[in-house]
């Protein structure tokens, strides 16, 4: 944790206050040519993160500190203090920040994304402005499906059914620069 603490003084910390997350990217890809990215979070109890799946990159969490539960592929998972959990590419995978403490965790995502990194920088500071519901999703599905779109993040279940459509509104949104108006309002590049 002190490592994390010391590589991360001095970057920005995005938060949002009302779902209770605190986001620092302690090395983007642009720092590591492309080869990963780490995320430093903070989850309040009871967060959750929709079942999903990325096709692009893999995600391994590594817990500092709380409980997260959930689902890796068809398997149920507990990561505690201490513990990692890896989920490769094309994976459905979802979570829940259990227990009554805060998560303190890094997110590393590889090889990194640019589009994840952005967008969830400009996801937190549109929250600031009343942009998402509580549990973080934002007001207008055409900024939804952007963050999804240009994220690689892929909704599952059901919810995989509205995936053409994410994509036809994502490219309307493109074509209409509400991309290039949500990134010049809130995306601060560090």
């Amino acid at each position: 944790m002190e490592q994390i603490t010391e590589i991360s003084a001095g970057r920005p910390t995005y938060r949002d206050t009302a779902q209770g997350t605190a986001l620092t990217w302690v090395r983007t890809g642009q720092e590591t040519g492309g080869e990963y990215s780490l995320l430093y979070a903070e989850y309040e109890p009871g967060i959750k993160v929709f079942p999903h799946y990325h096709t692009l990159y893999s995600e391994t969490l590594h817990m500092f500190e709380g409980i997260l539960t959930g689902r890796i592929g068809d398997r149920y998972v507990r990561v505690e203090s201490g513990e990692e959990a890896v989920v490769p590419p094309n994976t459905v995978h979802q979570w829940l920040s259990a227990g009554d403490r805060t998560l303190r965790f890094v997110l590393e995502v590889r090889p990194a994304h640019p589009g994840f990194e952005k967008w969830l920088v400009t996801l937190q500071n549109m929250a600031s402005d009343g942009l998402t519901h509580p549990d973080g999703r934002p007001k207008k599905l055409s900024h939804g499906a952007l963050i999804l779109v240009e994220s690689d993040i892929h909704p599952a279940g059901g919810a995989r059914l509205m995936a053409p459509l994410l994509r036809v509104l994502a490219a309307r949104a493109r074509r209409k620069g509400i991309d290039r108006q949500l990134e010049e309002r809130y995306y601060l590049p560090s």
